[in-house]
């Protein structure tokens, strides 16, 4: 199933994205496209992680295309197909000169972001390619429950905001600017610096998101009869941002420790992926149809 396999291809170049993001290895290739100017440069740590990095990035670029491609060529009257295929290659694009421009300007806090922002953005691209390639959605003719629609849109905003403001604490070293005190900062409510705002937006901005969910995901469930998957997945994203709390958490109660920061991404990135697939079940619960498995 390619398209499903093209998606953790992009949630597993989020997270090696992560590696290079927070371990500093992002200049280990200082030039681009090349790495030291050359195909296969001399490895150290840092040149080995991002060299690692653009071979995975090259992978997804692939696979994007060949899914994209063989949508095109089997199954391009169908809009559910075709419309997010194209814009997953659309994202590629904006991606592929993302990641050079970052490099070029020697890691611009702006550029990272902007980087990480596209990724996120295609993966929940690829959620609805995938649910679309396994039958799951039909005629897109409005959201049968408008206020739950909408406000699983809101909290699909919210928690997109959230993974953007989390990219900001990090690139702009906002990350200890509250010590090691949560959910307070520095032991109270209102921050005393600059890193120290931007760290408490991110917090807050994770409570709106928290709320959101809370009431999307209850009014997901309630829907499972009509559709299992709902169900599942409502359970499923519950749980792992339950999960999310906790380590968030533990970045503080751990000093800032590299793994907690980075399974703070993975489990934040997974929220996000389920989350989509939530929003997208609950716009258009259309009755399966069978589609053919060349992309599914």
């Amino acid at each position: 199933m390619l398209s499903i396999v093209t998606l953790f291809a992009v949630f597993g170049l989020v997270i090696l994205g992560g590696v290079v993001r927070l371990t500093e290895s992002g200049l280990g290739c200082p030039d681009w496209p090349l790495c030291h100017g050359q195909v296969i440069p001399p490895m150290n740590t840092d040149t080995l992680i991002e060299y690692s990095h653009r071979l995975m990035a090259s992978v997804v670029g692939v696979l994007v295309v060949v899914t994209a491609f063989g949508i095109w060529r089997s199954y391009r009257r169908d809009p559910w197909l075709m419309a997010p295929a194209c814009v997953a290659v659309l994202l590629l694009v904006v991606q592929v000169l993302l990641g050079g421009f970052t490099v070029l300007r020697e890691l611009s806090g702006e550029m990272v972001m902007a980087h990480l922002a596209t990724a996120e953005a295609l993966l929940a691209v690829l959620v609805v390619l995938s649910l679309a390639a396994m039958g799951r959605l039909g005629a897109f003719t409005g959201p049968p429950d408008r206020r739950l629609s909408l406000m699983a849109a809101a909290a699909l905003v919210t928690a997109y905001a959230v993974l953007l403001t989390g990219s900001y604490v990090t690139v702009s070293g906002s990350t200890p600017a509250c010590g090691t005190a949560w959910p307070l900062c520095g032991g109270g409510i209102l921050p005393g610096s600059h890193h120290a705002a931007m760290h408490m937006v991110h917090r807050v901005a994770g409570l709106v998101a928290a709320v959101l969910m809370a009431f999307t995901l209850v009014g997901a469930w309630r829907r499972r009869e009509r559709d299992g998957w709902l169900g599942w997945l409502s359970l499923a994203v519950a749980a792992s941002f339950g999960i999310q709390i906790f380590v968030g958490a533990a970045i503080m109660f751990s000093s800032f420790d590299l793994a907690a920061r980075l399974a703070h991404l993975a489990v934040a990135s997974l929220v996000w992926l389920g989350l989509s697939a939530v929003v997208v079940l609950l716009w258009a619960p259309r009755e399966p149809r069978l589609r053919g498995a060349a992309v599914a």
